[in-house]
């Protein structure tokens, strides 16, 4: 089906040099990394307390916080386009991936051997969640 544009309220289909035009624009914009740049940078100053040395950092390490910022400054350097780019997590929510992912395949374990039980379900859920750091 064909894109269109409206015109006082008409519906026309777009000529093919405006066709070509929209698919260049898109192009062009696949291919400006300055809002990413802009957005890594926004991330990397938003991080940067972990680089002080009296830091208070958690469960979370210097060696987690150090790498986390490293993929954020060779974000530019492994993608070359807006689409493609992969944003890093970081390491409280990476965390919270790790231990979610671990209680699901639990629950999913639990529920696949007795599609009834929800209640030992959930108690995988909870002991798995728990159990991952």
């Amino acid at each position: 089906m064909p894109r269109q544009k409206v015109v006082n309220g008409v519906y026309y289909d777009l000529t093919a040099e405006e066709e070509a035009a929209l698919e260049a624009q898109a192009e062009a914009a696949d291919l400006d990394m300055n809002n990413v740049r802009a957005q890594r940078n926004g991330m990397l100053a938003s991080s940067d307390w972990t680089r002080l040395d009296d830091a208070t950092l958690g469960d979370h390490t210097k060696e987690e916080w150090a790498t986390y910022r490293q993929e954020l400054r060779d974000l530019l350097q492994t993608h070359s386009r807006v689409s493609d780019v992969v944003w890093p997590e970081d390491p409280p929510a990476a965390k919270i991936t790790r231990k979610t992912v671990a209680g699901d395949a639990a629950f999913d374990a639990a529920i696949a051997s007795d599609p009834d039980d929800s209640v030992a379900a959930q108690a995988a859920y909870d002991t798995a969640y728990a159990s991952t750091s």
